[in-house]
């Protein structure tokens, strides 16, 4: 068994799920504790069924619940160490470097850095035997590392944060539009398209598309421009409001 599931993604909260037959692991604690048990519940799961956490960085969506985590439960926590030392939890995980490769039980995990307005961000892929699975959110350009990790994967769960023209229209000021739109904020539509399309499409199965904003960005807006890549594969999208039930990679 390897299958991949969300408590929800946006704005608001972030946090993804990998299962196999001896491990669940979590990527991110975005919700605050409560709503994250809760989430947790719809999926037939408590905390004490979470083996590790992995963080990518210290933004508020993608770790709210992580300090009461740490104080409730006993759950192995892993990030990078300038994640760590900005949420101020060095002495209570685990130190990950970019370029690591991580064992849990059947699991591979790579650790990637990725360009982010935050201390020292890292996503994970994941991988069991032959099968592989990529997460990546909160990018704001590609790099070489990037594109070659990802060039090999079975199911990507990637971020479409915003279309340009709809965030460069909007009423957030101008600060805010060039953090989003700059090297190091969020995915816009084309530079997630961009990724995919270095994939090697032999073997990627399923698209997730994730992290949208509510207000710059639009399902139809993603199906409309890459239609070949909802006739060509699988495709569906992580919402903030409800869980994304498990996935079975394959």
């Amino acid at each position: 068994m390897f299958s991949f599931a969300s408590l929800g993604s946006g704005s608001e909260g972030n946090s993804f799920l990998v299962k196999t037959d001896k491990s669940i692991v979590m990527v991110d604690c975005g919700f605050n504790y409560k709503e994250t048990e809760n989430r947790l519940s719809e999926l037939d799961l408590t905390f004490s069924d979470i083996d590790h956490i992995l963080i990518t960085h210290e933004h508020e969506d993608h770790m709210r619940a992580i300090k009461m985590i740490i104080k409730k439960e006993n759950i192995r926590i892993s990030c990078s160490y300038g994640t760590a030392k900005k949420i101020g939890i060095i002495d209570e995980v685990n130190i990950v470097n970019p370029g690591d490769m991580l064992e849990e039980n059947d699991l591979q995990i790579e650790v990637v850095p990725v360009p982010h307005d935050a201390r020292e961000p890292c996503h994970y892929i994941f991988k069991k035997d032959a099968l592989k699975i990529g997460i990546i959110t909160d990018f704001g350009s590609l790099t070489p590392k990037i594109i070659e990790s990802y060039s090999n994967l079975n199911y990507l769960v990637i971020e479409a944060n915003h279309d340009a023209s709809l965030l460069m229209k909007s009423s957030y000021p101008s600060s805010l539009k060039n953090r989003i739109y700059g090297k190091l904020g969020h995915a816009n539509n084309d530079l997630t398209f961009e990724l995919i399309s270095k994939i090697n499409k032999e073997k990627l199965k399923k698209i997730i598309f994730c992290h949208l904003s509510k207000l710059n960005n639009h399902k139809d807006i993603i199906r409309n421009t890459v239609k070949e890549y909802f006739d060509q594969f699988q495709c569906e999208f992580i919402s903030q409001e409800n869980i994304f039930k498990w996935s079975e990679i394959k």
